[in-house]
């Protein structure tokens, strides 16, 4: 009998809790129901009076420059020094030189004579016939190489005494002289400029040369005996050289397809030295392969006057002459 009151009241108890727990969800469901309540929107603040935007701006986009293409097959023009008539080819001159020369003989730093070693020459040389090869060497370079002799005799009369090339001659003695001058020069020309004026043309080329002078005495003096019945002959000889580079500037003038001129001047020297100083100009008429040539030619030298003995002097005179050309013109 207690055991099922004891169970009457676990289940009264039991539905007492439920009932409890089950009554606020019955009063929420009819508002789960009806229409959700309205939250009041906040109160509105006034916006600003917005400025309208401008419209966009349109940035240009960078232009890439149009580079012209070449047109095939097209070369722009190239100015070049014109072929005629220019003295660019393979050639050989004879030329003949009516030179005149009366070159000096003097004493040296290295003269300890008591006597001084000076003698002038009194003759000039005779004509001269020398030799110019010209090579080309590519399209703008020309080697030319000359080779030039030239030699006088004479009788003079010693002015004073003196000792040369260690031969004492006195003054007043009559002397017989010889000179004998010899010239070999090599130069490289090379086409450095050129102005074109409608079919004439100026060429500027520079020179880059060696060259070498020697000069070969004799001064023979012709002492009486005591009984003045025969002479004896003392006998002074000896050669000086000079070798040197020379540099300078040639000018070549073409008038015409058959007429041209041609000027160059080259030299080299330092102080209490040798030098040389070479100077040239020539008119040439073409016909073909056959070039008739005249000029003039001045030549100065000196050499070395730290010797014993030394000779300058200076060669100058008209020319005439041919030149022959092998090819094409």
């Amino acid at each position: 009998m207690k055991l099922r009151l004891h169970r009457v009241l676990s289940c009264l108890l039991l539905a007492a809790a439920v009932g409890k727990s089950q009554a606020p969800a019955a009063a929420q469901a009819p508002a789960a129901t009806s229409e959700p309540a309205q939250t009041p929107a906040p109160a509105s603040t006034p916006e600003p009076a917005q400025t309208p935007a401008p419209p966009p701006q349109t940035v240009p986009s960078p232009q890439t420059p149009t580079v012209p293409q070449p047109t095939p097959n097209l070369r722009p023009p190239v100015e070049v020094a014109s072929p005629i008539n220019n003295g660019h080819g393979l050639s050989l001159d004879v030329v003949d030189l009516f030179g005149r020369s009366r070159p000096v003989l003097r004493g040296g730093d290295a003269d300890a004579n008591s006597e001084p070693g000076s003698f002038n020459y009194t003759t000039n040389p005779g004509e001269a016939i020398y030799y110019r090869l010209s090579v080309p060497i590519g399209s703008n370079g020309v080697v030319r190489t000359s080779y030039f002799q030239t030699q006088s005799t004479g009788l003079s009369t010693a002015p004073a005494n003196v000792i040369l090339f260690g031969q004492a001659v006195l003054g007043g003695d009559t002397v017989a002289t010889r000179y004998r001058f010899e010239d070999i020069k090599m130069s490289y020309e090379y086409l450095t400029y050129f102005w074109k004026r409608k079919s004439s043309e100026i060429r500027l080329k520079t020179l880059y040369e060696i060259q070498r002078i020697s000069v070969s005495n004799e001064v023979d003096d012709f002492v009486l005996n005591n009984n003045e019945t025969a002479y004896t002959v003392n006998t002074a000889t000896g050669s000086r050289t000079i070798f040197s580079p020379t540099f300078g500037l040639g000018m070549e003038y073409t008038l015409s397809p058959h007429l041209r001129f041609e000027a160059r001047g080259s030299g080299f020297g330092y102080i209490h030295h040798g030098d040389i100083g070479d100077v040239d100009a020539t008119v040439a008429y073409r016909r073909g392969r056959i070039e008739a040539i005249g000029g003039y030619r001045l030549l100065h030298f000196k050499t070395t006057p730290k010797s014993d003995q030394y000779n300058a002097g200076t060669i100058y005179g008209p020319y005439v002459g041919l030149r022959v050309y092998w090819g094409k013109r």
